[in-house]
């Protein structure tokens, strides 16, 4: 992943400032931010998922549509 890890969940500049004076917040704030991207990526891969299962069943009518079009009529 080449994108700096303090760009990838950002919160609210008073909180980031406070946080960052010490290491201890620092390691926390970064934990934050890890858990921020961990809690995205199950709804998007979720509607992905969704998606592509819609994308193929389309897919899979038209071509029917397409091959004989006489006994597939909505």
């Amino acid at each position: 992943m080449g994108i700096n890890p303090t760009l990838w969940a950002q919160g609210c500049a008073m909180c980031r400032a406070a946080l960052e004076n010490s290491a201890e917040g620092r390691a926390v704030a970064s934990s934050f931010a890890h858990g921020i991207l961990m809690m995205l990526i199950l709804p998007y891969s979720l509607f992905g998922t969704f998606g592509l299962f819609i994308y193929r069943a389309h897919r899979k009518k038209s071509k029917e549509r397409q091959q004989d079009p006489h006994t597939h009529q909505a």
